[in-house]
């Protein structure tokens, strides 16, 4: 269909094809693949910066609770821990 704006190409390889599959049988959509794809990106993108802005106030609010001293972290535990997870078995 024409339209004003400029095309995005996008490979049909079979990874694609795949995760588009899985949208149709999860959901139930008939959409054309472009019109999937679009939608897909669209709403992907909000999800992507919903879940940013989630991480973000998260860790300020684990930031905010330690600084006011609700929150104790041992911080040379955790490297402790990690640095044994990290050592060969």
């Amino acid at each position: 269909m024409p339209s004003k704006h400029p095309r995005i190409a996008v490979t049909a390889d079979t990874e694609l094809a795949a995760a588009l599959q899985r949208v149709r049988v999860a959901t139930g959509t008939q959409e054309a693949d472009a019109t999937l794809v679009r939608r897909l990106a669209v709403e992907g993108a909000e999800a992507e910066l919903d879940a940013r802005g989630q991480r973000r106030a998260a860790a300020e609010t684990l930031l905010s609770a330690m600084d006011e001293g609700e929150f104790d972290l041992d911080l040379g535990a955790i490297d402790r821990l990690n640095g044994a997870a990290d050592s060969p078995r």
